[in-house]
């Protein structure tokens, strides 16, 4: 992939992570300003959903925050667009649909078909297991 495509990829995720940033201080200035404790049950209960849902949503965010600012390392160091597994070059395609991918097509198919069968197992033993 060319430098410049590689760029035009690491300024939009910089100015993703920077949108990311200001919905978190978005966050933490409403819930220091929010509201406290209300008499009726419900408002209470009401207000502490949202809280909770805001917060999950923060908490996705923080983990794109993650991969975004591994990627732009990743591009920083020259690494971008190698597959972390099998060492070749990732697809353009690819890259430009999902620019954190760190596994070629190949590899992530692999991965999939691997999580599948192992999913199956579990679902086979009678275990019950809903978080992976």
């Amino acid at each position: 992939m060319r430098r410049e495509k590689i760029q035009l990829i690491r300024n939009t995720l910089v100015k993703r992570m920077e949108e990311l940033w200001s919905n978190a201080n978005n966050t933490i200035s409403k819930m220091k300003n929010g509201e406290g404790s209300y008499a009726d049950p419900f408002d209470q209960a009401a207000t502490d959903t949202n809280k909770f849902v805001e917060l999950a949503c923060r908490d996705r965010e923080r983990e794109l925050m993650l991969n975004i600012k591994e990627t732009i390392m990743r591009i920083d160091r020259g690494l971008f667009g190698i597959c972390d597994h099998c060492g070749r070059t990732i697809d353009e395609k690819r890259l430009h649909i999902e620019p954190m991918s760190r596994l070629c097509t190949e590899c992530q198919e692999e991965k999939e078909i691997y999580h599948k069968r192992k999913n199956r197992q579990w679902a086979g033993s009678g275990i019950s297991y809903n978080h992976v």
